[in-house]
């Protein structure tokens, strides 16, 4: 690959990273509000419908993106834009057929879903989400064909529609239904998802239509037929699939459990009614954790820490999606040398944002949940939850590029027996009365940490990849540890003046974003030519090593 194509590679991310952002932004403004007004309880009942459409649209299309711009990367490296487009119309079949399949299954059955995870009123949500997983499907063929050119607007932009159509819709409904019942406000909150997926799914239709227009094709393109097409799309999608469906279902057993093991804890401990008093104070306590109380708990988690915990891996999806076109289309033209270079690339800018990310949001935990939701109860469980962060964000990137070398079962394996781990601490942590709801962030820790070592040790025998723990590792570290002591010097001392924790927040991070990028900088962790590689980069390097802050 030349130095356009890794140019193409880190402008298509830097898109995406952008789109992200701005979706993540519209997600904080839907998400923090829609929890200040349906509480925890109602957190609850809407992050347990989320999840299981999340995990019907796995099952149903998980493997598809990644695979639709590989395969469309590879005809493409090699000039066959007619075989390309073969792809993109024998996706869109099967991935319909599979939406409509997944939606039905998962609007008829919402009654029996809700009451296997033992949340029986979440039946609602389930049903209002269910068609979200037919335009899902559809909007993951589009998002793989355009991805697989390497243009990454579309999916920018649909990313945004779908985002503010949930903004709108979902919280205008959950504010109209709010005086009826917490399950109907729940419900009209997650029925925006399915509002913003199909005003997404338009979006792209029409960017598709327009681009059609545009299209030249070469008359001597030898082709592959639909069958064969077919046949390949689904032999490489199921691997993926599988994977996937692994972590999807494991956090679908995982959130089951939660509740179920909070329900088996008979006699909650002093410290337990000290901390989670106000929640108790709703509820009929008997003292022990009812379903009741259980939900509000299990709102607490992921309908607080999670959705704070998910906000930095915004910069990693962007990476993992353009990476798997990038590396696939220097593999099908025989450059190795430059598929490994962007592999190891693609990892050091993703522990470079992952790490100050984890670090910072753990050291401010309790500000920024005061910040954004005026309670601070989940500052213990996001403090736990942030140090995953660097895991998740490694396994996203990692499980992207054995996915790009062809290497599907690898993930999910590993993705395999880090559920199993996960399982297994959620069950045995959760029912201890003195760890409680404590116990699912560590699970989720150390259910990470293994599937990236177990990434990397393969990444590293099949690539031949370089990862050195200065530059990838002790950098990073070292410049986050500074900003971290930056950041608690700052906050404390506007906290000393007087100044209450919600003025000095923002400062504070503000601070410690500068002292990152001057020490990054500084112990040289950001090399000249990642800089290069950004819209007008070149300038940017020439002033920053006039500076003498790269080399």
């Amino acid at each position: 690959m030349t130095q356009n194509k890794k140019k193409t590679f880190l402008q298509g991310a830097l898109i995406l990273v952008c789109a992200n952002a701005l979706v993540k932004l519209i997600g904080a403004v839907f998400k923090i509000p829609l929890a200040n007004l349906i509480l925890p309880a109602g957190m609850g009942l809407f992050n347990t419908s989320y999840t299981m459409y999340t995990f019907m649209f796995v099952v149903a299309t998980a493997g598809f993106p990644t695979v639709i711009s590989k395969m469309v990367a590879e005809s493409l490296a090699i000039g066959k834009q007619r075989e390309a487009d073969r792809i993109f119309f024998v996706a869109i079949i099967l991935l319909a057929i599979v939406g409509i399949i997944g939606s039905t299954a998962l609007y008829f059955g919402a009654t029996y879903l809700a009451n296997l995870i033992k949340n029986p009123r979440a039946y609602l949500g389930i049903m209002a989400i269910a068609p979200a997983v037919l335009c899902a499907s559809l909007i993951s063929s589009f998002r793989g064909y355009f991805q697989g050119h390497q243009n990454m607007y579309p999916t920018a932009i649909s990313e945004v529609i779908e985002a503010l159509g949930k903004l709108v819709i979902g919280y205008i409904l959950a504010f109209l239904f709010i005086n009826k019942s917490i399950e109907l406000a729940a419900a009209g909150a997650v029925f925006g998802v399915t509002c913003g997926t199909f005003l997404s799914f338009t979006a792209l239709l029409i960017i598709y239509v327009i681009n059609k227009r545009k299209r030249e094709y070469s008359t001597v393109e030898s082709i592959r037929t639909h069958k064969q097409i077919a046949k390949e799309l689904i032999m490489i999608a199921i691997p993926i699939t599988i994977g996937a469906s692994v972590a999807s279902l494991t956090n679908v057993i995982d959130m089951a459990m939660v509740v179920g093991r909070l329900q088996s804890i008979q006699l909650v401990t002093e410290g337990f009614i000290s901390k989670y008093n106000t929640l108790i104070n709703y509820t009929l306590f008997n003292g022990g954790v009812n379903d009741d109380l259980a939900n509000k708990l299990y709102g607490l988690y992921s309908g607080y820490a999670v959705p704070l915990f998910n906000m930095p891996l915004t910069i990693v999806v962007a990476l993992s999606i353009s990476v798997v076109p990038a590396i696939a289309g220097a593999i099908a033209r025989g450059d190795n040398s430059i598929a490994r270079k962007t592999s190891e690339s693609a990892i050091r800018i993703t522990l470079l944002f992952a790490i100050p990310c984890a670090i910072g949001l753990s050291t401010l935990a309790g500000p920024v949940l005061l910040l954004l939701y005026k309670s601070a109860l989940a500052e213990s469980l996001l403090q736990k939850l942030s140090i995953a962060i660097i895991f998740v964000s490694l396994v996203s990137v990692t499980s992207a590029i054995l996915q790009a070398h062809g290497k599907m079962n690898i993930p999910v394996i590993n993705m395999f027996i880090g559920g199993v781990i996960k399982v297994i601490i959620n069950y045995t942590l959760v029912a201890i009365p003195s760890i409680n709801i404590e116990g699912a962030p560590i699970g989720t820790l150390v259910c990470y940490f293994v599937i990236v070592a177990l990434n990397f040790f393969w990444i590293i025998k099949i690539t031949g990849a370089k990862f050195g723990i200065n530059d990838f590792f002790v950098k990073p570290l070292v410049s986050a540890g500074a900003m971290a002591i930056a950041v608690i010097f700052i906050f404390n001392s506007m906290i000393s003046t007087g100044i209450g924790v919600k003025l000095a927040t923002l400062p504070a991070i503000a601070f410690g974003g500068i002292v990152y990028l001057l020490m990054i900088l500084l112990v040289g962790a950001i090399k000249q030519e990642d800089i290069e590689m950004l819209p007008n980069g070149r300038e940017f390097a020439i002033m920053l090593r006039k500076v003498h802050l790269i080399k």
